[in-house]
């Protein structure tokens, strides 16, 4: 028996168009967005960080230096030399994601693990207000690099004691062979002044060595010590938990999803009364859904904030840019509907799929493929995020990014108008 459907997808080859679209969103979803979430770990050399270097050397060590020249050689860290200032300017504004600070001490207090045993406290900060996934990932690479440097510290300390031991062996045997002198020229009957200088310069001899001998039985401290070297994580700008970190991006998918879905079950194109003027036309039908997207968007913002808890640093900005944020989307959105029909619904499904890979949302852009990172900053979801990030964490202006989303919604919105020009003589459905 021949299927109805095969029979009814034959006289319809249009609706062939749709199901192909459809047959490739998983696709495109799973390929997108696995693209973006490949192997962010082994990519860790491209997230830009920084070392600060205040260590004060001391005559025999200058470990800030060595440290900070092996971080910048370094080929699984992306490490850059900087200032205080300039680093802390730049963790803030999200071009690093972390910052080492080498300690003024570092030098005075590693010179003395074998005498005096100290920890050593080095603090690097992250900014899980930009970025929790990153600050997670900074604190991992960190904790390896904790155990190398307290690896490479304890080596070179109990290499120095070994020479210590050394040298105290050949004085023990010079003053072995001194004692060995002395006896002699006592049975040979010297005179007592100089009996008595040599004996006061081998006791001396034998002072020194008892020093140094108690120094290298301190050096057995240092397997006591395992952590002569402490890396301890501050950030910047806190986060209540990961949810906060990650809202500015569920958001706004949140947001351009409610859009897409507006446009595939209302259709804009049709109209349902008779106007002599496209421009009232246009201003009835589009009044009308820019009411219900501030509606949708209000709803969203209560719900993340009576529901799901989430209490920004700037709730009032945030809410108005929620709302500047889903009239920009839904502008783009609905123009690509309008002058595309379903097909502009689909394209703009895919370019939201595209958004979730390469807007930065889940991991840091940096630790994504070269393409991703090229289109990153000119994509309206990353500018949405970027503008939460701010009134919801970070704090600062956000009114670069507000004349951006408005001039998206501006720009499209005269396409959505173009379109009820072109079709002002259409005839309105009842």
């Amino acid at each position: 028996m021949k299927s109805q459907e095969w029979v009814y997808l034959k006289h319809h080859p249009a609706l062939w168009r749709i199901l192909l679209g459809i047959l490739v969103i998983p696709l495109f979803y799973a390929g997108l967005f696995l693209a973006s979430v490949w192997n962010p770990y082994g990519e860790l050399h491209h997230l830009p960080m920084a070392v600060v270097n205040q260590d004060r050397a001391t005559r025999t060590l200058d470990w800030g230096r060595t440290v900070s020249r092996e971080l910048v050689k370094s080929k699984s860290l992306q490490f850059h030399r900087m200032t205080a200032a300039k680093a802390q300017r730049e963790l803030k504004d999200g071009r690093l994601f972390l910052v080492l600070k080498i300690p003024a001490n570092a030098s005075q207090t590693l010179s003395h693990l074998a005498t005096a045993p100290k920890q050593l406290k080095v603090t690097y900060d992250t900014n899980a207000g930009q970025s929790t996934v990153a600050s997670k990932m900074g604190a991992t690479a960190m904790q390896k690099l904790q155990t190398t440097l307290n690896q490479s510290t304890i080596q070179a300390e109990l290499q120095a004691s070994q020479a210590v031991a050394r040298h105290l062996g050949q004085r023990l045997t010079l003053t072995a062979k001194q004692l060995g002198q002395l006896q002699q020229a006592s049975t040979a009957g010297l005179p007592a002044a100089q009996l008595a200088a040599a004996t006061q310069k081998i006791v001396n001899g034998l002072t020194q060595a008892g020093v140094q001998l108690s120094e290298v039985r301190r050096a057995d401290q240092l397997k006591q010590l395992a952590m002569p070297v402490k890396l301890t994580q501050h950030d910047v700008v806190a986060v209540a938990n990961n949810g906060t970190g990650m809202a500015p991006y569920f958001m706004a998918i949140s947001l351009f999803v409610g859009c897409i879905t507006l446009n595939i079950i209302y259709d804009a194109r049709k109209r349902h009364g008779n106007y002599r003027n496209f421009a009232v036309a246009w201003l009835d039908k589009m009044g009308f859904l820019w009411g219900f997207v501030v509606l949708a968007a209000s709803a969203m913002w209560l719900g993340v904030w009576y529901i799901i808890g989430l209490r920004p640093l700037e709730p009032g900005k945030t809410y108005l840019l929620c709302l500047l944020i889903v009239l920009a989307f839904f502008s783009l959105v609905t123009c690509f509907r309008l002058w595309f029909c379903l097909t502009g619904a689909w394209l703009m499904l895919l370019f939201m799929l595209f958004q979730i890979g390469a807007s930065g949302g889940t991991y840091p852009i940096e630790l994504t493929n070269p393409f991703y990172r090229a289109v990153h900053p000119y994509l309206p979801m990353t500018v949405a995020m970027a503008g939460l990030r701010h009134t919801i964490s970070l704090g600062g202006s956000i009114a670069g990014i507000s004349w951006i989303l408005a001039g998206i919604a501006v720009v499209f919105s005269l396409g959505t108008l173009g379109y009820f020009y072109w079709h002002r003589t259409d005839s309105a459905v009842l």
